[in-house]
């Protein structure tokens, strides 16, 4: 017998451990004896007459803990891998096209991951390259269908950017919108700094019930805010942005407020969520607050950056229970990280879980069984990228580096399969990946980071996974008592 490459052991109080493996998505909490026991797997010979023994071993196979060999752990593996590639392909929600209407921006934050050349092209797209765009979506669609992928799914379009919302793109936008919805049945939102969105109300109104949200980011009370989210002439946004919320909840539209985070902000959090508190946007069901790390996808450090466990343990001690915290404020603790924890969070949250009888990976019975093989809907071929200049980005987050594309819809639709294709990688893709033991709840880290960082999708930057995850547990060893010891 061997123990499954995926098994982490935290310990706890009492001299406890919490079990967890990523595979399977078990976690349970044993006793020293029962870890030592584990730990010995491959020394020793089961004791058939030991009817202790053989109980204690029995629960370990069927819990994923252990595996007669490696190969039965890989045939395992592959299993799930193939069942989670076909429950994708199945999916009820489709693809995502993120459609850039510009590369211009009318601000310049300082810790924008786009960079600020970019900023500078005013082009909006015009009807001829919007008719050029469709037609190369109805190409993608007719490919995936033809795949087996998709058929039937509802499939979204993003307003994306630059800044998607500007005075220049009306026309864009409006053409955009309409022929999304009426032409495509696609659902809609828009990642927008808000500057600019009272102008835009009018035109998405009547499609209130095809819009998911507006993600909008508010990076903390008036001062903090406006040194931040400031205009090309160093003018603040935040009275403006905060009007424009208001407008946008008050119409019945959704919107998500994103606040960027790190160390020059951090301090600030409380003050923004008594703000919130104080606006009454947290009673809005179709309100939501993400907090997460300012993205760093290169390798050169930038100023005040905060990783994202440092981060965790910050919230902890700033608002104690995270889950009142995001009860309250419907809020999110960025993506990474609630991907990150998530399996671990349901498990602890669901009934009597510690007890199923079943490895729960291999049936795919539950929410908390999905391991993550690839992290994000570019690395599954579900994101199409649409830049002013007539390319296609697997990655939204790559807009505007050429070097990225995979292919162009203006003046013809090319799509390079080899260029596409290699964003088509999860953690069986990388050695790093296979033999991590944390890389089911990671998903093999962001492809762009891996990719500016690494030179390769498949080369991980790991980006603290190790340590976010120790955090969590740290913090919420007490529900983990509540499940009891095995």
């Amino acid at each position: 017998m061997i123990k499954s490459t995926y098994n982490s052991i935290h310990p706890i109080n009492n001299g406890n451990y919490i079990l967890i493996n990523s595979l399977s998505g078990a976690v349970d909490v044993v006793d020293g004896l029962v870890k030592e026991r584990l730990d010995r797997i491959e020394q020793t010979n089961l004791q058939r007459d030991n009817q202790d023994e053989v109980e204690l071993l029995t629960f370990f196979k069927k819990r994923g803990y252990i595996f007669h060999s490696l190969a039965e752990e890989q045939q395992i593996l592959f299993k799930v891998k193939d069942a989670m590639e076909k429950m994708t392909a199945k999916s009820k929600w489709g693809m995502t096209f993120n459609v850039c209407t510009t590369y211009a921006c009318n601000l310049r934050c300082p810790y924008c991951y786009q960079g600020h050349q970019i900023h500078d092209h005013n082009h909006a797209l015009d009807s001829d390259e919007i008719t050029k765009m469709f037609e190369a979506i109805t190409q993608i669609i007719k490919m995936e269908e033809n795949r087996g992928r998709f058929i039937g799914a509802q499939h979204r379009m993003v307003l994306y950017g630059g800044e998607p919302l500007l005075p220049q793109t009306k026309n864009t936008v409006k053409e955009v919108v309409e022929r999304a919805v009426n032409e495509y049945g696609f659902r809609m939102c828009a990642i927008t700094n808000g500057t600019f969105l009272h102008q835009f109300l009018d035109i998405f109104q009547p499609y209130r019930d095809q819009w998911d949200f507006f993600q909008i980011s508010l990076d903390g009370p008036k001062a903090v805010h406006d040194k931040r989210r400031i205009m090309a002439g160093g003018q603040g946004t935040f009275d403006r942005i905060v009007q424009n919320i208001d407008m946008a909840l008050e119409r019945g539209f959704a919107v998500a407020t994103r606040t960027n985070v790190n160390k020059d902000n951090l301090g600030h959090l409380v003050e923004l969520a008594n703000f919130i508190e104080q606006k009454g946007w947290n009673k809005f069901p179709h309100f939501g607050w993400q907090v997460t790390p300012v993205t760093n996808h290169f390798s050169e450090p930038m100023p005040d950056h905060l990783p994202e466990h440092e981060l965790l343990i910050a919230l902890y001690e700033m608002f104690g229970d995270l889950d009142s915290f995001i009860d309250k404020y419907n809020a999110r603790l960025g993506s990474v990280i609630n991907m990150r924890t998530s399996r671990i969070r349901n498990t602890i949250r669901s009934f009597d879980w510690s007890r199923m009888d079943d490895m729960d990976a291999c049936t795919s019975s539950g929410v908390t069984s999905v391991p993550h093989f690839k992290e994000c809907s570019a690395r599954e071929q579900r994101f199409y990228s649409f830049g002013t200049e007539g390319l296609i980005y697997a990655c939204p987050d790559s807009v505007g580096r050429a070097e990225t594309a995979v292919g162009s819809f203006f003046p013809k639709y090319e799509l390079n399969s080899e260029a596409h294709q290699q964003w088509d990688r999860g953690i069986t893709d990388s050695k790093e990946c296979t033999e991590c033991s944390i890389s089911l709840f990671c998903g093999g880290g962001c492809a762009y980071a891996n990719l500016m960082r690494n030179g390769d999708i498949t080369k991980p930057y790991c980006n603290y996974a190790n340590e976010t995850i120790d955090v969590y547990i740290k913090h919420n060893k007490h529900l983990f008592e509540e499940l009891g010891t095995v």
